[in-house]
């Protein structure tokens, strides 16, 4: 087993292979992640371009008087306007992630993922926050364009990552609770991003995630392990929630059967609810390299004209 924690050094390792997620999803759709991008509008926007001679028109608060001295004609300076989408990460480090069958535990492979894409937004010049769940407490960090903020929000994801331990009891209220935070965290226009494997998500949550949904881009990464979705081999394995503790018997075709039907039904409604608020899906498989999923999910161009990993 090579992944039930992970630490700063391995989230700020990700940094490289970030740069090749794509920032746009396939197709017309909107960006999936975009900022610090130069839009064409002209007006009294953040970053200075150039100064031409006045016009009949332009507002006079925009005459620059000493280079009009130094040129004998009246100039005007000219702004680009520069469209900002900050970037909030929610992401799920609750005892219900401490789980794995091979690889990667979930909470790992969860917090991988975020810092992929928390990497790929400040390369690209964007505002960072996140939203970071724990079993009975959850840290804010406001997005900010800076490498040593997001290296704080590493740090802690690591330090919440590194307190998970076999034994303890699942909240299921915790993601629920974090994205009620989100949703008065958000500003519109945001691409919000909730990283967990949604088990303990209810109605109210999913109500509150809908409502994030009406003024932002949302996307939802759910991490799996293959035993959410079937039983291990047939025989006897000593389970427990945190507060008891007993035996699971694969050997019952019936019990294994019970237990696919059960998980399947639980993806289907969650599937559900985010289509119908086109909220677009991924799944990360926690039994598997997250980078290499999150590059083949959602691949740059720049990549694939390199050939890079499939």
């Amino acid at each position: 087993m090579s992944g039930a924690y992970t630490n700063l050094e391995e989230l700020t390792r990700l940094s490289a292979p970030a740069r090749r997620i794509s920032l746009f999803r396939p197709g017309p759709a909107k960006a999936l992640m975009s900022g610090g991008h130069q839009s064409r509008i002209r007006g009294r926007g953040m970053d200075f371009e150039e100064f031409r001679g006045y016009q009949p028109g332009d507002d006079i608060r925009t005459i620059d008087w000493r280079a009009s001295a130094r040129t004998n004609k009246t100039q005007t300076r000219v702004y680009r306007e520069e469209r900002e989408r900050p970037v909030l990460l929610v992401l799920d480090q609750g005892p219900g992630l401490f789980f794995g069958s091979k690889l990667n535990f979930k909470s790992v492979a969860a917090a991988e993922a975020m810092a992929m894409l928390a990497w790929k937004a400040l390369h690209h010049g964007d505002r960072v926050g996140a939203l970071l769940a724990g079993s009975d407490t959850h840290k804010e960090f406001r997005p900010r364009r800076s490498r040593q903020h997001l290296l704080q929000l590493l740090q802690q994801t690591a330090g919440m990552n590194q307190k998970l331990k076999a034994g303890q009891p699942r909240n299921d209220k915790a993601l629920d609770t974090v994205l009620a935070s989100a949703s008065r965290l958000a500003h519109p226009g945001s691409l919000v991003v909730v990283i967990s494997d949604f088990h303990g998500i209810s109605s109210n949550g999913l109500k509150d995630l809908a409502l994030i949904a009406r003024h932002n881009d949302v996307m939802a990464i759910q991490v799996f392990d293959p035993f959410d979705q079937q039983l291990p081999d047939a025989g006897l394995y000593s389970v427990s929630d945190g507060r008891h503790r007993g035996i699971l018997d694969t050997r019952a075709r019936r019990n294994r059967e019970l237990y696919s039907s059960q998980a399947i039904h639980k993806q289907k409604t969650l599937t559900e609810h985010l289509n119908k608020y086109r909220i677009p899906f991924m799944r990360i498989n926690s039994s598997l390299p997250t980078d290499e999923q999150m590059l083949g999910h959602i691949h740059s161009p720049e990549s694939r004209s390199e050939g890079g990993s499939q």
